[in-house]
């Protein structure tokens, strides 16, 4: 049970950081000249962000595997960022070109699970 508790709260905090980036984002775009056509590439890179946290965090809990834990970790972080995106603009984002840009954090929680093994030696 300890084990979940502390994965749930690396999600918390991965989902806190997003949230917080994605308010900076959008006040960047409604308050500078941050041009819109850029703000795909922001969410991905806050995205990616929170998914290297949450590989660090997720592969300091299991402790081993750090690559595979850290990648599966941030694959169902993004999964769950779409599907609240599904649910809350009833549109579910359609295969595009733009569909390999989300491999980017789960890269990144890759990383991120590599470095949290990495550092807990």
């Amino acid at each position: 049970m300890d084990v979940f508790r502390k994965s749930l709260k690396a999600y918390i905090a991965a989902m806190i950081l997003f949230i917080a980036f994605t308010a900076i984002l959008a006040a960047m775009v409604t308050f500078t000249g941050f041009k819109e056509e850029w703000t795909f590439a922001g969410l991905i890179v806050s995205m990616t962000v929170s998914a290297m946290l949450l590989g660090y965090l997720e592969s300091r809990v299991i402790g081993k595997r750090g690559l595979i834990s850290g990648a599966l970790s941030a694959l169902i972080f993004v999964v769950l960022i779409l599907l609240a995106a599904e649910g809350v603009f009833s549109d579910m984002p359609e295969a595009s070109k733009h569909t390999l840009a989300y491999l980017l954090p789960v890269a990144g929680g890759g990383a991120g699970g590599i470095a949290g093994v990495a550092g807990e030696n």
